[in-house]
């Protein structure tokens, strides 16, 4: 172990009683020994902490022209679930770079939200064009619908450096790939049987670029371990976004509108986690876990404002986001020297 790795692991393992640390894949050190197979189940609570999206438009007037005050709906699609997996090998020696063990990771995630008004007495809902040029006014009901999905792809390489009889520090090195798709619809029904106006909006994004990791283990009992991750990358990122509008009556024929945008940049990405190990059997983990990742940009849809007054063109624009997950691994060593 050189002195920096030695430096490092002292501090993670440390830190790991003071503060949350990442966890993406099963944390810590695998049950599965040198020409051993190792598999991973993952599931639970998702929570993306990103911008809001503007839907449909609300007033507590007869909206007719500028002036008029008119409240922006935003929904935020934060709470969903996720699932993932991995499938590893442990060579039992040093095969690229100094890591012994190579891991495949999937993960997939899903957020949604939404958002229904009912027209008010003396009030309306409006909407407007993805260009901004139209609003339709008169509405009865507005609905919104947001959905964003995440997925990623991780081809995790690891070293294990031994710290003392309970204490291990897994060293990481992750290239990965992850998608962000984001799709709203939003539409409003007037008051008179005649018309509906809707509009859409879908960006998709890629991700790709390479994280470091440090993954201290210390073990409490002889079943029971306190494990964490505290790593940091940066990634490049490619997005593309498509907005639409339309209404289904020839009197809102103006209200067809369509904008195409894209977008691309650099990002950074941190990692930051906890979570307690049990060894249910001598070769099976069942771990509890709450963990973070932070990205410094993720392109995502800005939808033109419902103010009467003009707004601006819809676009893909970079904001920040969070996803902190909570909730259970499955990790099953296979072959010779499981543990």
């Amino acid at each position: 172990m050189t002195t920096f790795r030695a430096a490092t692991a002292i501090i993670a393992a440390a830190g790991l009683s003071l503060f949350p640390q990442a966890s993406h894949a099963d944390m810590g050190k695998s049950p599965a020994g040198p020409q051993g197979i190792v598999l991973s189940f993952e599931g639970g609570y998702l929570y993306q902490d990103g911008p809001s999206v503007t839907g449909h438009g609300i007033s507590n007037v007869v909206v007719t022209g500028p002036g008029d005050p008119v409240t922006d709906i935003l929904v935020s699609p934060d709470s969903g679930y996720f699932v993932g997996g991995l499938i590893g090998y442990d060579a039992g020696k040093p095969f690229i770079f100094g890591f012994h063990r190579v891991e495949l990771n999937l993960l997939y995630g899903r957020t949604d939200d939404s958002a229904h008004n009912v027209l008010s007495p003396g009030g309306d809902i409006v909407l407007s064009t993805v260009d901004g040029s139209v609003l339709g006014t008169g509405g009865a009901t507005g609905t919104t619908n947001i959905e964003r999905k995440t997925w990623e792809g991780a081809l995790r390489f690891e070293d294990d450096d031994v710290i003392n009889a309970t204490t291990t520090v897994t060293w990481v090195l992750a290239p990965f790939i992850r998608g962000f798709d984001e799709d709203t619809r939003t539409a409003i029904t007037t008051s008179v049987p005649c018309c509906e106006f809707g509009r859409t909006a879908s960006v998709d994004a890629t991700l790709y670029g390479i994280f470091f990791a440090a993954e201290p283990e210390t073990w409490l009992t002889s079943n029971l371990a306190l494990v964490g991750r505290v790593g940091a990358g940066v990634y490049g990122y490619d997005a593309d976004g498509s907005f639409r509008s339309g209404g289904t009556a020839v009197t809102t024929g103006d209200f067809d509108a369509s904008v195409s945008d894209g977008d691309s940049g650099a990002g950074f990405r941190g990692l930051l986690g906890i979570g307690l190990k049990l060894k249910v059997a001598p070769s099976t983990l069942l771990e509890g876990f709450a963990e973070a990742d932070y990205f410094s940009k993720v392109p995502t849809a800005h939808l033109t404002s419902n103010d009467p007054s003009g707004g601006f063109v819809s676009h893909v624009q970079d904001d920040d986001l969070w996803e902190l997950r909570t909730g259970v691994r499955l990790t099953i060593g296979f072959g010779p020297g499981a543990n």
